[in-house]
C-alpha cells in the first residue's frame, strides 16, 4: 500500500511516499504504527497519549477522511492509498 506524507510531515521524515505491507485484516492504525516506527519523528504529529490519533492530523483513505469512516479501525485493501496531512493553518 502507498502512504503519502504532505507538507511539514514530509519535511520531518525526509520522504514523500512509502510503501507499507498490508494484509486482509490490516487497519489504518496498523499503517500509522508502521509509519511512526519507521520515522519516530512523526509520532508527535500523529499520536496523542494512549495511542489515540491526534485531532490535528488529517488522515485520508482513498480521498476520504478516516473520521468519516471507521477511524483507526478502518480496514484496508491492497489497492488502497493513505494520505497524511499535518494540521492545516492559514491566515
Amino acid at each position: 500500500m502507498q502512504v503519502k506524507l504532505y507538507a511539514s510531515l514530509r519535511q520531518a521524515a525526509g520522504i514523500k511516499m512509502m510503501d507499507v505491507e498490508v494484509t486482509s485484516t490490516s487497519t489504518i492504525r496498523d499503517v500509522l504504527v508502521e509509519v511512526t516506527q519507521r520515522y519516530p519523528v512523526l509520532v508527535k504529529f500523529i499520536w496523542k497519549d494512549q495511542g489515540e490519533l491526534s485531532e490535528l492530523v488529517h488522515v485520508f483513505l482513498n480521498g476520504e477522511n478516516i473520521r468519516h469512516l471507521a477511524g483507526l479501525d478502518s480496514v484496508l485493501k491492497l489497492d488502497d492509498h493513505v494520505d497524511i496531512f499535518p494540521p492545516l493553518v492559514g491566515g
